[in-house]
């Protein structure tokens, strides 16, 4: 402004000519603060040029306006001003407050007003006048600090290391969250004391009390120099030892030479000093193991032993002195010399941690001798191969039972054959005679039937229908037999298929029953199909054939568990009692006279036997009146068996 037009040209209300306004604007012109005059009526009267430059405003373009139009975009700050202006009016004098704004050119800042009234040559009050001191840039500095030491105290608080500082006096004046922890003392305990050693008892790496003269900042003051992993313990009440491990350092100022203080830093090394001390303990043990083992041990370096155990001796049949530094080879079966390289490569390739391997050795005596063996190496901290540890578990025995195993085996299946096909051949043998006597019972009655009386005809019945009961019964049992020898390898199975399968199958029946069948979507599992369909055969057959007066429901649903899938047959028939649940599932077991239900009573049998060679279980849930629930399980997943 100037300024002298400013000077020169006389405001709208205002006198013209040298009056007190006139002086106020000439003597604040020049000053670096904005600074400006409002009337009482709140109109800004003069601004000068450091006010223009803050808000980014002409003052030909501005007075005679009102704080409202300053902060269009700012209702609040501009209410707020005015607010302020009342008050000072209602108590003329001064005023001064902080407040954040945002200047005509939306630029924020943070600012202190300073306010104060004046009157005019007649007394009355003529206006005020303020000046605004900007004070942005120490609120950012005040934040940044603010941060700083946020930031800094969060580094301090969340090191897992305790931090101590030390004034002159060796007074402790700031601490972290992990020196409370570490100490077990609460912070506000610890600042102010004369070191955290001062306030429960400490003891030397040794056991002995810590004196006063040892304490770490003690000893650092002594010598001048700090500390690097000075160990001191913590007495606890119940007796326990806290270990610690100090170092300490002392503070400067920059290019200062004295001391201000002392920063010490603290870390719990009582898993450390304990797992030294179990260490040393375990080797104590180990090698008492390593002597009293059952199983034999041996150090190999260089596939020459270095180290064995009374064990090892016993199952090589040779002496210690025979056996250190004797090569491994040497003692090994000569068709077995090289079962462990293979092994042993992979483990100092680092391709596996351990080998396993069974091999045969050459006893002193010239008796072999078979061993599991486990070896893995053992190395340095630089990961460097030191030497092999080898186990060795005598199986001679077992390798000898095994190879009687086998061999039993091989007969059991020989046997199996032969029963097989004594089976298959008796059914056949026995089934001719039968079909003899049937067709020359039923020739006898066709031709001669008339010159019978009743009761011969009725005998020649029985005759017809055990001749056909025995057929069905050797059927029965071939296809009994034949389950776990003749099945197929398991595949991947759709449990829909078989059950589609068997209700084929029993089509007729169905229709006959007038039977209601349904069932949930079934799982995919490893199984026979063709074993499933007979299982599934069986068990809705039955449900067929036990049924009630009702119209037969039969459902079929099955649910997921931890072995796999469990399948469920349920009825709505004629149920069965507690006591028979086992009985039913065995070879020729009936409940019922067969005039009443025709049958064999190999059915369940079969079924049991069918879900015993697919891995699973079968069992029933009854309520007699009520109906049955047939619930069997099979495995997930897909494998092959045969038989």
């Amino acid at each position: 402004m100037t300024k002298a037009k400013q000077a020169k040209k006389p405001l709208a209300g205002e006198p013209s000519g040298n009056t007190a306004l006139d002086v106020a604007v000439a003597l604040v012109e020049s000053l670096p603060l904005p600074v400006f005059i409002k009337s009482p009526e709140g109109r800004y009267l003069a601004v000068n040029q450091a006010w223009e430059e803050f808000f980014g405003i002409s003052r030909e373009d501005f007075l005679g306006k009102s704080v409202a139009d300053l902060y269009p975009q700012n209702p609040g700050v501009a209410a707020k001003h005015a607010a302020k202006d009342r008050e000072l009016y209602a108590r003329p004098g001064g005023q001064h407050y902080e407040t954040p704004i945002t200047t005509f050119a939306g630029e924020a800042r943070d600012t202190i007003y300073y306010k104060a009234t004046f009157r005019g040559a007649d007394g009355a009050l003529a206006g005020l006048v303020g000046t605004i001191v900007d004070i942005t840039a120490r609120k950012r500095a005040e934040a940044a600090l603010r941060e700083s030491e946020e930031r800094f105290r969060a580094v301090v608080d969340s090191a897992n290391e305790g931090i101590l500082v030390y004034d002159r006096k060796l007074d402790i004046v700031a601490g972290n969250q992990a020196a409370e922890r570490i100490i077990g003392v609460p912070l506000v305990d610890i600042i102010g004391a004369a070191g955290f050693t001062s306030l429960l008892p400490c003891v030397h790496p040794d056991g002995r009390p810590l004196e006063e003269k040892d304490r770490p900042t003690r000893v650092t003051l002594r010598t001048g120099k700090p500390l690097t992993g000075y160990v001191v313990g913590i007495k606890r009440g119940d007796g326990q030892l806290t270990w610690l491990s100090v170092n300490t350092a002392f503070l400067r100022r920059p290019e200062e030479s004295d001391w201000y203080g002392i920063v010490s830093t603290i870390g719990d090394i009582t898993a450390q000093r304990n797992a030294e001390m179990a260490l040393r303990e375990s080797e104590a043990r180990f090698r008492q193991t390593f002597e009293l083992a059952a199983a034999g041990i041996a150090h190999v370096v260089d596939g020459r032993f270095a180290r064995v155990n009374r064990s090892l001796c016993e199952i090589l049949g040779r002496s210690e002195e025979q056996l250190l530094g004797a090569s491994v080879k040497d003692i090994s079966h000569p068709e077995d010399r090289d079962v462990a390289d293979a092994g042993r490569a992979r483990i100092y390739s680092g391709e596996a941690e351990s080998a396993r391997f069974e091999k045969r050795y050459l006893r002193a005596d010239g008796a072999v001798v078979w061993a599991e063996v486990v070896i893995a190496l053992v190395r340095n901290a630089a990961a460097a191969s030191l030497y092999e540890i080898a186990i060795f578990h005598d199986i001679t025995e077992r390798k000898r039972a095994d190879a009687a195993l086998a061999a039993a085996h091989q007969e059991l299946k020989r046997s199996n054959a032969e029963l097989e096909q004594f089976a298959y051949v008796a059914s056949h043998d026995l089934q001719e005679p039968l079909r003899m006597v049937s067709s020359y019972t039923q020739l006898v009655l066709r031709r001669y039937g008339e010159r019978l009386d009743g009761d011969a005809r009725e005998f020649m019945n029985y005759v017809v229908e055990g001749a056909a009961r025995m057929k069905q019964l050797i059927e029965d049992l071939l296809v009994y037999s034949r389950v776990g020898t003749r099945g197929k390898d398991f595949q991947p199975v759709d449990v829909e298929v078989p059950l589609r399968n068997a209700l084929t199958n029993l089509r007729k029946s169905i229709e006959e029953a007038g039977a209601a069948i349904t069932w949930d979507p079934l799982p995919a599992a490893a199984g026979d199909d063709t074993q499933l369909a007979q299982l599934f055969q069986n068990l809705i057959g039955n449900a067929l054939k036990f049924r009630s007066t009702s119209v037969p429901r039969i459902h079929i649903s099955s649910k997921e568990n931890e072995q796999g899938w469990e399948v469920a047959v349920t009825d709505n028939g004629i149920g069965i009692e507690p006591q028979y649940y086992e009985r039913i599932f065995m070879v020729f077991q009936r409940l019922h006279n067969k005039t009443e239900y025709p049958g064999t009573g190999i059915g369940l049998a079969i079924c049991k036997k069918v879900v015993e060679r697919h891995g699973g279980r079968i069992w029933v849930e009854s309520k007699p009146g009520e109906g049955s629930s047939f619930r069997f399980t099979i495995p997930k997943g897909s494998r092959k068996e045969n038989g």
